[in-house]
């Protein structure tokens, strides 16, 4: 039995014990807050720079079992006193241990420390690993930016070149990927590729490409290197000055397009030869609105431009060069001229229709040019079947030598079928023709079409023997184009134009009949729809599917006048 008097028992005994743990239950609050009180004011002096100090009050924390969460959050701040205290391996095995053994709530914050931990060892690789882990959008900007801090300052091309497939998604990576590579001269092959893929990727967040600007106004940019033999400006070219001769004939084509109605728009830039103005030349506004960009001519100004253009999507031409290295994998990159393959392919097609035997002797000048038609040529020529039984880089003191061994001589039987020289120097096109005017040939002997312009070939000189020049987007002199502009140019200029004042002019001309507000600005669609069609000057130019031009006549003259041989 319960004796009567246990309920004035057990009151006083439930008192006591409610008392005791309402007091419990509010000493738990006070004694954590005791207890995180010097975590607090270790966090405070990080951020007050007494980084050794807030170490010291934060150690007690780190142990789990007694502080647990609070002791993860412990960890990540001590490893960043240690980090902003420069003890970086500190910094790491903390950070290491943290994100390796717990699941903390809020692992991107790790992440993006070890990231400025392992940059700050000069390790990229681990350090662009721990960004590409983050989830949070605004701390994977935060990575991004600090990618690019880093790698635009600290790392090399090769290196980013190297890993473009692990790590392209980050932002600050590209951005300082592409930069490096804009401001290089000579691009590999694979570094090409990845400027060319660099295109479609969405920068955001304005890290990328400026908003293009766009209007129904024909916006050429024209990149030339007027001071190509040192100076600044051009109020004090000389009259020699062959770029300059060529921007004449540019600008005359400018005014002629206006005078027929084309909303045209141009701005002029000097390269000075330097590769650093050629890169501040590109940071212009003009080129957001640009719609073509013409120009430069160098290879190493052109490497810069191409892949600019193919960055930015902008039609870029090269008005004088044959040459299409450094073009791999650039879409937007064209040469007005046909390129050596293209060439090379005219020679021998012409030569299977038209020359009977097999036998072919080359020669060749010095240039960068004629040695690439060379080698290919020569290549294509064995693979077609044909024997290259001379092939000689020659020179003014030896190009006669070399026309005598192939058997152009008196009393002597030539031994080839055909002779092919490719070179545009005088020097060697003076005691050539020489020889051919005192020893007829019955031997086809194919040349550049330069050799139609130079002042010491008459064109009885040239007609004399079976003499052929390829067409390198020769001007048709039988046009009453050709005699207009003649009358316009010397009326302008007061002196009569020399051969780039035509390609100029042809090559304005071609670009304003090519994309403008009627027919629309699509530069590769409108090429394809036109196919072949006539130069204002020259014989003709065909860029159907093609970044050169593949119209390349082999002419002869007869009776004083130009033909083509079809």
């Amino acid at each position: 039995m319960v004796p009567a008097n246990h309920s004035k028992f057990i009151l006083p005994m439930k008192k006591h014990y409610l008392i005791l743990l309402l007091g419990l239950f509010l000493q738990l609050p006070a004694m954590a807050q005791q207890k995180g009180e010097g975590y607090s004011s270790a966090v405070r002096l990080i951020d007050l720079g007494n980084q050794e100090e807030a170490m010291e009050q934060l150690r007690p924390y780190l142990n789990y079992k007694e502080y647990g969460n609070l002791s993860l959050y412990a960890r990540y701040h001590f490893a960043r006193s240690a980090y902003k205290n420069n003890q970086y391996q500190l910094a790491q095995a903390t950070l290491g241990d943290l994100l390796g053994n717990y699941n903390w709530e809020r692992e991107d914050d790790g992440l993006y420390l070890l990231a400025l931990v392992y940059f700050a060892q000069n390790e990229a690789y681990a350090g662009l690993s721990e960004i590409n882990k983050i989830d949070g959008e605004q701390l994977k900007e935060e990575g991004f930016k600090a990618s690019y801090d880093y790698l635009s300052n600290n790392a090399t091309t090769s290196f980013l070149a190297a890993h473009w497939t692990a790590f392209k998604q980050n932002k600050g990576y590209v951005l300082a990927l592409k930069e490096k590579l804009l401001s290089q001269s000579v691009l590999t092959g694979i570094e090409k590729k990845i400027l060319a893929e660099m295109e479609n990727i969405d920068m955001g967040g304005g890290e990328g490409n400026a908003a293009k600007i766009e209007n129904q106004t024909l916006d050429i940019a024209i990149i030339l290197p007027f001071n190509y033999q040192g100076g600044t400006g051009v109020r004090n070219l000389e009259g020699n000055n062959f770029i300059f001769e060529l921007y004449q004939g540019i600008n005359l084509a400018i005014e002629n397009a206006r005078s027929q109605g084309v909303d045209i728009m141009v701005k002029t830039f000097d390269t000075e030869r330097k590769n650093e103005v050629v890169r501040k030349i590109l940071t212009d506004p003009f080129f957001l609105k640009a719609d073509v960009i013409i120009g430069p001519l160098y290879p190493e100004e052109t490497e810069i431009v191409a892949g600019f253009s193919q960055v930015n999507k902008i039609p870029f031409i090269n008005p004088l060069s044959n040459i299409t290295d450094g073009f791999d994998g650039m879409d937007y990159a064209y040469l007005f001229r046909p390129s050596t393959k293209v060439i090379v392919e005219k020679i021998l097609n012409y030569g299977k229709t038209h020359i009977s035997g097999n036998r072919i002797a080359l020669a060749y000048s010095g240039s960068t040019r004629d040695e690439i038609l060379a080698r290919e040529f020569a290549a294509e020529a064995s693979r077609r079947g044909y024997r290259v039984v001379f092939n000689q880089k020659v020179n003014s003191s030896n190009i006669r030598d070399f026309m005598e061994d192939v058997g152009i001589r008196p009393g002597e039987t030539p031994r080839v079928d055909e002779i092919v020289i490719f070179s545009d120097d005088p020097y060697i096109a003076s005691p050539t023709l020489s020889l051919l005017e005192s020893q007829n040939t019955a031997i086809p002997i194919i040349v550049m079409d330069s050799w139609l312009y130079f002042n010491f070939a008459n064109f009885d000189m040239l007609e004399g023997n079976e003499l052929y020049f390829v067409g390198n987007n020769t001007i048709d002199l039988s046009k009453k184009s050709v005699e207009d502009y003649r009358f316009h140019f010397f009326e302008r200029y007061h002196v009569y134009p020399g051969s780039n004042a035509y390609v100029g002019y042809d090559l304005m001309n071609w670009v304003a009949n090519t994309i403008n507000e009627q027919r629309g600005f699509d530069f590769r669609g409108n090429l394809n729809r036109n196919g072949m069609v006539k130069g204002s000057l020259s014989f003709g130019l065909n860029f159907r599917n093609s970044q050169s031009n593949l119209y390349v006549p082999v002419l002869k003259l007869n009776e004083g006048k130009l033909e083509e041989i079809k």
